[in-house]
């Protein structure tokens, strides 16, 4: 028993005890000699554990990192393994790594520092047209330079831009024209430096200096939308309108702008010139509630159907529309938004269809063809459609037999359309359920056949779609996995894309279900391929934890 205590590194039979305890043996003294055996394994485990604990903590030390989730993340970032378990090359490796990551960083503070200098100036000459746009190489610079020569300034807001763009070039982090609201999609006049110019068209209306200003936040959307405050409003704004200054210089931008003008000068919203007939309950609900994540058209709708008594899960159904833009001719639309109100049990999944079944009736010209084959386009077949003693199950049977006879006149007289000239993308990887190889496809849809086949086996209205689709502003993916060994092929995921935007408006599964809430795994394990396909077509997505991204996922 005292060679065993010694072995174990004890002194007393007490401590003998303890240690069997905190290690799930039994305390008892007489024991067998396999039943020792196993005290002594686990004891060396122990103190093999605890060595490599101590050479994993001072590895980390080494690398200037405080906790192992920190050194996890670095280890990702970096590209290297996130294993804790390492053997001593491996460690070296990082450590050499993280010298070259810190030597690289301090050469590009020092390069940024001095570029700032060189583009301080460079944007003094641009604002003077010393430099022509054959000069300039940065994406910014040039959008800059277009901006100075091409933008309906007088000499005042020119100068205000400048100052803006001085600023903000040397204390913000809007100095770069990546997409600012996911919804515009990469659109020439969504990004920070347009909007600078945006506020720069307003410049007799500011009412602090430019040179007063501090960002207070790291993030690009806050600083911009503390700018505009700063310059423009003396009363609370809904981070919602900060969108209108994304939208450009023109007509109908410059009214979106000064609804947040009108409203930052203490007015109400109710007196701007809204297309949408406010009460003030809706006025309330705009300005003390309005989600930050929606478009400007978006959040007046949003409040809208908030104020005559919807609740939240309908007001996204309706923002998730057609309506979620200005469609116009709102007396008749305010009657089907009050339709849904008043049949609060209408399972909010039918809304998105009834709209576009009622906007197919009233607005959507029909196509017949002639002897010759030519296309004529003839009347709506409903223009004075109404909801007039609609109930819901009336509409659903309605909306039912659209789309049945759009399938079927998919089938008689199909229809083609040109690409998108987006790419599809293709992956290939392992079902670890099955064991088998599988192939995932994401292939646009280019016909009317093919849109109803689409719509058939994912039980949606998918095939409503072929308007938007032949004339260019929409197209449909369908993603699509293939199993090697059996020649298996099965649909997963329906695709709308904005085409002009590059914009994810939509993503669906069978029968409307959204990808992360479907049973089918496979539909979870499609989103990321569909994420995979977004990030090399250059596509954009609502933003994490948006109203839009839960509607997508």
């Amino acid at each position: 028993m005292r060679r065993h205590l010694r072995t174990l590194d004890l002194d007393t039979v007490d401590a003998y005890r303890n240690w069997c305890r905190e290690n799930g043996f039994n305390a008892r003294l007489n024991k067998t000699l396999p039943q020792r055996r196993k005290e002594l394994a686990s004891a060396r485990r122990t103190t093999k554990q605890h060595r490599i604990d101590s050479e994993l903590e001072a590895h980390i030390r080494a690398l200037a990192l405080g906790t192992i989730a920190e050194y996890q993340a670095w280890c990702r970032t970096h590209g290297v393994g996130d294993g804790l378990q390492k053997s001593k090359a491996q460690r070296r490796q990082e450590i050499t790594l993280a010298r070259q990551s810190r030597n690289r960083e301090f050469a590009e503070r020092s390069t940024t520092s001095q570029h700032r200098r060189r583009r301080k100036d460079m944007l003094k000459r641009i604002a003077a047209g010393e430099i022509g746009d054959m000069e300039l190489t940065s994406p910014v610079l040039l959008r800059v330079h277009h901006l100075f020569h091409n933008a309906p300034f007088d000499p005042e807001a020119r100068t205000a831009f400048l100052s803006l763009l001085l600023h903000v070039e040397k204390h913000g982090r809007l100095f770069h024209i990546k997409p600012a609201v996911p919804q515009y999609g990469p659109q020439p006049y969504n990004n920070f430096v347009d909007g600078l110019a945006s506020l720069a068209a307003w410049h007799d209306r500011w009412i602090r200096k430019v040179e007063d200003w501090k960002p207070d936040s790291h993030n690009g959307r806050r600083q911009f939308g503390a700018l505009a405050r700063h310059l423009l409003a003396e009363y609370d704004v809904p981070s919602c309108m900060d969108t209108a200054y994304f939208t450009g210089l023109d007509p109908g931008a410059r009214i979106r702008q000064g609804w947040f003008v009108h409203v930052g000068g203490g007015k109400n919203i109710r007196k701007a010139s809204i297309p949408l007939r406010f009460t003030k309950r809706m006025a309330h609900e705009f300005i003390v509630s309005a989600p930050s994540q929606y478009t400007v058209d978006a959040a007046l709708r949003w409040a809208q159907v908030i104020g005559m008594g919807g609740d939240d899960l309908l007001a996204e159904a309706v923002c998730d529309s057609m309506l979620g833009e200005a469609v116009g001719e709102e007396p008749f639309w305010e009657t089907v938004l009050h339709f849904f109100v008043n049949n609060p049990m209408l399972d909010v999944a039918h809304v998105g269809p009834i709209i576009d079944y009622v906007h197919h009736q009233r607005h959507v010209g029909q196509e017949r063809r002639n002897p010759d084959g030519s296309v004529r386009l003839i009347d709506p077949p409903d223009p004075d459609f109404t909801m007039k003693g609609r109930t819901p199950e009336s509409m659903l049977r309605r909306v039912e037999a659209w789309h049945a006879s759009i399938s079927k006149a998919s089938v008689k007289t199909p229809r083609t359309w040109p690409s998108s000239g987006i790419q599809g993308f293709e992956w290939v990887d392992e079902d670890e359920r099955a064991g088998e190889i599988r192939n995932w496809a994401i292939e646009e849809v280019l016909n009317e056949r093919a849109l109803s086949e689409e719509g058939k086996a994912m039980r949606h209205c998918v095939a409503t779609y072929r308007t938007s689709c032949a004339n260019g502003h929409r197209s449909i993916w369908s993603l699509k996995v293939s199993y090697t060994s059996s020649g298996t092929v099965r649909r997963v995921l329906t695709i709308e894309l904005i085409n002009n935007r590059r914009y994810i408006r939509q993503v669906r599964g069978k029968s409307n279900s959204r990808p992360l809430d479907a049973h089918s795994g496979r539909a979870q394990e499609g989103w990321d391929v569909l994420l995979r396909w977004a990030n090399q077509e250059g596509l954009t997505l609502p933003r994490e934890g948006s109203p839009f991204m839960r509607r997508l996922h």
